[in-house]
């Protein structure tokens, strides 16, 4: 009687034992990202220890197949009883073009990763995603219906037939689908995804997926795994104030506009032409998120035709439109990345003053202080309006001030703004 007590307590220690759970597996993470046959693959099992005396006793991958399962143990031997950060990395070279599933196969370890994370994709041969620049995936700029993935292709031998973006949360969720509106990506291109109805936008910055399909969503041809902040950098972002002719007769003469905040505050102005060669016309300012009025007037009798103005962003991605008076000024209001007036733009990275402004007699001198080449630089007015801009190759560029009006000037340049105060 006595033994068989024993047994029964120690097959229940045992058990209990086995039950506990001493690595916690919250993310998983396979890189690189877009993977291809070339690829030395790795998976990262990113969690927490359950105490500072547990650890993984062992840890290895098989892949069968298309399933790779990870075997994996942990021990604890006694300790403090806190989380201890633990990323586990394990090594699966090279493997052939397909979609793999991660199957967990794991003693006193707790999976509780998001079920995306469980696949992941090896293209064939040299990615030709590699050619595709993501430059940003923000919320449209006049509605909060639509994301926008501004993207770059570098490659002209490939344009990605027939393309279409799909952007997933971190859960694996649809947030929002492009529908098939190009034949191709050429050279630099901006494309609007509608929100999906049920989606539940994040509010903060996330890790998302973002999908490139072709031939009208056939084929998955690219995936990103990116940090995703929908709102575009503080201080300001680029906003373009325009008048063009949409009608059949040419519209010839000065458009005076005016740019006011939510509290009718004037925040810009100036005057936009049209002539017998040239049917558009437009200004480019920098702006931070926010509720706006816009006023238009013509300067001059009609000549014909229908002078329209609105405000738009890079890509021809327009906002509201009102047709220009003759009379009084037309006020036509507009909100401006509504989603991100509360200052939800995330938070900033610091990286310590990666910029550098000196002025030097009649020229402002703009530096990166670690030497990479700057890029586009552009220079911007108190009231957002660009004074001028220039690609920069090196770490350093000028611009003549010798005739700017004294005040704040806003420096912009590798997604970066500064300002600075001048006086002439």
């Amino acid at each position: 009687m006595n033994r068989t007590l024993l047994l029964l307590a120690a097959f229940a220690i045992t058990a209990i034992v086995r039950a506990q759970t001493y690595f916690y597996i919250n993310e998983i993470a396979v890189n690189p990202q877009p993977a291809t046959e070339a690829d030395n693959i790795s998976i990262d099992l990113i969690g927490g220890l359950s105490s500072t005396g547990a650890s993984v006793l062992s840890a290895s991958a098989d892949v069968v197949g298309s399933i790779v399962t990870i075997s994996i143990t942990a021990i604890d031997v006694g300790g403090l009883a806190v989380i201890v950060p633990h990323t586990e990395t394990l090594q699966l070279n090279q493997l052939p073009a397909g979609t793999y599933t991660i199957v967990i196969n794991g003693v006193n370890v707790a999976d509780l990763a998001p079920s995306p994370q469980h696949l992941f994709t090896v293209m064939p041969g040299a990615s030709v995603c590699d050619s595709l620049e993501i430059v940003s995936v923000q919320w449209h700029a006049f509605t909060d219906t639509a994301i926008v993935v501004h993207v770059i292709n570098e490659n002209a031998n490939e344009i990605f037939d027939y393309p279409n973006f799909i952007l997933f949360d971190g859960n694996g969720d649809t947030l929002a689908v492009e529908t098939v509106n190009f034949f191709g990506i050429g050279g630099e291109s901006w494309h609007v995804l509608n929100l999906h109805p049920d989606a539940t936008v994040p509010v903060d910055p996330f890790y998302g997926t973002l999908q490139l399909w072709t031939l009208f969503t056939e084929e998955l041809s690219c995936e990103w795994m990116p940090f995703i902040d929908l709102c575009p950098p503080a201080p300001c972002t680029t906003i373009i104030p325009n008048v063009q002719n949409l009608g059949g007769a040419l519209a010839i003469g000065d458009y005076n506009y005016a740019l006011m905040d939510a509290d009718m505050n004037s925040v810009a102005s100036g005057t936009l032409t049209m002539t017998s060669d040239m049917q558009f016309d437009a200004d480019t300012l920098c702006l931070p998120p926010g509720d706006y009025w816009m006023a238009c007037y013509a300067a001059q009798p009609p000549t014909g035709g229908a002078p329209w103005f609105g405000v738009m962003t890079p890509g021809w991605i327009a906002g509201p439109q009102h047709p220009v008076s003759f009379d009084l000024p037309v006020i036509t209001p507009f909100s401006f990345y509504e989603p991100c007036i509360d200052g939800t733009n995330g938070i900033e990275e610091v990286i310590g003053d990666p910029l550098s402004i000196l002025r030097m007699g009649d020229a402002l001198r703009i530096q990166r202080a670690d030497g990479a080449p700057l890029g586009m630089v552009e220079l911007f007015d108190a009231q957002g309006r660009l004074i001028g801009s220039v690609q920069g190759s090196g770490s350093t560029v000028d611009f003549d001030v010798a005739g700017a009006s004294s005040g704040v000037l806003v420096v912009r340049a590798g997604g970066q703004s500064v300002r600075c105060v001048i006086m002439n």
